[in-house]
């Protein structure tokens, strides 16, 4: 017993093993506060993830703060949450947005949330949660803007598209859709503080300026009225027989009255053709009450009818007043010279002269024959001559092929005729854009729309483009830069006038859209010879090519000048998209080369493209800010 006490009493007294005693409950405190820091970390970079998501999440419900109706309280809680959670992705951070409140007049929206991340460490003393408060307020930009888009309307724009899911649309479907979406992105319902317009400039042969076309390319000079006009002579008389023969000889019933070198219009001849409705010069006549006599051309050779159908019934013979049967108009203000070129339109009676060009000859105060005409009826009533030079209604020019073709003027506006200021936003009225002549007369391609606020204007616009026409790009890019041009401001109501380059707080942005290369270029209002594959064929060409040179070195020109800074203004922003390009070189190099930099080119080849390309543009343009 004693010896047990003793050993009890050493054992008591024995210090060696303190150290792992204290060291095993200092572990646990070392260890914990050692975790803390990791965990700390861990805690501050779900913070910042969660930061950057909640951030997001008020820049997206900003925008939708302005649409009508306007969402609720709770609708913005619920979408904010939504996106918070998408964008945080990580199940072991619990995000909770705690509050949102939103200011409809100020244009502000303030989301504020937690998130609750678990802990590895410090849960050893018991703590197994760390928490952080999160913050976010986005604010309406003060900036104003101005957004301009150049639409590819061409035929090529109405090929079939295939989306990923294996559904086919077409290209122009897919622009429709895309523009509309733009159009909700960029457009507020509340244009306060800032406004924010936007304007289309559709494109495809031409560009489309309807009622604004006389006050950009000059007014059409008028025509002038047609108050009678004549060819025959005093002499008709019915036709007994005519013979196929060489030469081909008349018999009438009775005396004809003609002498030789006179002039007749031949026509209701049954069998024989080839000789109705057309004008001869006669001879062989003997005497004055001859009834028979033959035929003979202008240059005084015989009609040879050896080959002609034969001779059946009827027909008459008209002595013609002017030689050659042409006819003589009368009209109210002359101001023809003979030499010239007239158009003849809307003749009531004598229609076989309408839409037809002739050349003036021998000219009087108030009359003139139309040269190479042939008579044919009865004039009844109307009509109009027109001049056919650049300016008028019509044009006459000679094609690529040497023929001569008349052409007609219509609402779409071209490059500037000459090379002053064919490259700037010079206003027209100094120097005036070129017409567009077309062989009908049409332009195919949809109306321009100047600055507006309405959205719903826009909209019925995107959602009636049509494809049609080749690409003349170069035009759609300098009429979407007119649409925010201070030089341009005359020409609009007041709602759409653009501001000054200077003025504070306005960004222009232009939007050039694209399907394929440029291929259409002009020479006095006419598709010019140097216009490129895809661009109308030859016999919808003139012969010269423009003077303003080829489409990629026009196209080039417009951008960099667009692009120069106006004094102390900020420069116009360009933003381009090109659509199932392919590899197409001159058509990216259009994309590359016209955008403000790279960031601001876009190519998509398909339609979700197209549509996420229009939409990272719409979001980038909006000005939004976080201010908080």
């Amino acid at each position: 017993m004693r010896l047990l006490a003793f050993e009890l009493r050493r054992f008591a007294a024995d210090e060696r093993g303190i150290f792992g005693v204290i060291f095993a409950i200092m572990a646990v405190v070392l260890v914990a506060m050692s975790g803390a820091v990791v965990d700390f970390v861990t805690v501050e970079q779900a913070r910042t993830r969660s930061q950057v998501a909640l951030d997001a999440a008020a820049l997206a419900l900003q925008q939708k703060m302005s649409q009508t109706p306007q969402p609720t309280q709770t609708t913005l809680q619920e979408q904010a949450q939504r996106l918070l959670e998408q964008q945080v992705n990580d199940p072991t951070i619990a995000a909770t947005v705690t509050a949102v409140n939103p200011n409809f007049d100020t244009g502000t929206i303030d989301i504020q949330a937690k998130i609750d991340v678990p802990t590895n460490f410090v849960r050893l003393v018991g703590v197994s949660h760390l928490q952080a408060s999160l913050l976010s307020e986005a604010t309406r930009g003060s900036t104003n803007l101005e957004v301009a888009l150049a639409l590819d309307v061409t035929g090529s724009m109405q090929d079939a598209t295939k989306a990923s899911d294996g559904t086919w649309s077409t290209k122009i479907a897919d622009l429709r859709e895309a523009t509309s979406e733009l159009i909700d992105l960029v457009v507020k319902d509340v244009q306060t503080p800032a406004y924010t317009k936007m304007a289309f400039a559709p494109y495809s042969t031409a560009v489309n300026v309807g009622a604004y076309a006389a006050q950009v390319r000059g007014p059409v000079q008028p025509g002038q009225a047609i108050s009678n006009a004549v060819w025959k002579g005093d002499a008709e008389t019915a036709i007994g027989k005519a013979t196929a023969a060489y030469p081909v000889k008349i018999s009438t019933a009775l005396a004809h009255g003609l002498a030789d070198g006179d002039w007749v219009y031949i026509s209701g001849v049954n069998g024989m053709r080839q000789i109705n409705n057309k004008a001869f010069k006669v001879t062989g006549i003997s005497n004055a009450n001859s009834k028979a006599f033959t035929l003979q051309t202008a240059s005084g050779a015989d009609v040879d009818g050896s080959g002609y159908d034969s001779y059946v019934s009827g027909g008459t013979v008209t002595k013609c007043r002017f030689p050659k049967c042409e006819v003589q108009v009368t009209v109210n203000n002359n101001t023809f010279a003979d030499g010239d070129y007239v158009r003849i339109t809307g003749v009531g009676g004598l229609s076989n002269i309408n839409d037809t060009t002739f050349a003036v000859a021998s000219r009087t105060a108030s009359t003139f024959i139309l040269g190479g005409s042939v008579g044919g009826g009865n004039y009844t009533s109307g009509g109009t001559a027109w001049c056919v030079i650049q300016g008028c209604e019509y044009y006459y020019f000679r094609g690529p092929g040497g023929d001569y073709k008349t052409f007609r003027i219509n609402t779409c506006a071209t490059e500037r005729t000459t090379t002053s200021h064919a490259f700037d936003d010079t206003a027209p009225s100094v120097t005036p854009l070129g017409p567009n002549y077309t062989r009908n007369g049409d332009c195919v391609v949809p109306e321009i729309v100047p600055l507006t606020t309405d959205k719903t204007a826009l909209h019925d616009v995107a959602s009636s483009l049509r494809a049609n026409g080749s690409t003349a790009g170069h035009l759609g890019l300098a009429w979407a830069w007119y649409m925010v041009s201070p030089n341009f401001a005359y020409l609009w109501p007041n709602d759409s006038k653009p501001a000054a380059y200077d003025a504070p707080n306005v960004q222009k942005v232009v939007i050039l859209m694209t399907d394929g290369a440029f291929n259409t270029v002009y020479c006095n209002g006419v598709v010019a010879t140097n216009s490129t594959s895809g661009s109308p064929v030859n016999s919808e060409r003139i012969d010269c090519p423009s003077p303003n040179g080829n489409i990629f070195d026009q196209a080039k020109k417009i951008c960099d000048e667009m692009k120069t800074p106006h004094g102390d203004a900020p420069p116009v922003v360009v933003y381009t998209v090109g659509f199932d390009i392919g590899n197409d070189q001159n058509a990216k190099n259009i994309m590359s080369g016209c955008a403000t930099d790279a960031a601001h080119a876009y190519l998509a080849n398909t339609g979700a493209d197209l549509r996420e390309a229009f939409r990272a543009i719409g979001e980038n343009i909006t000005s939004l800010r976080v201010s908080r």
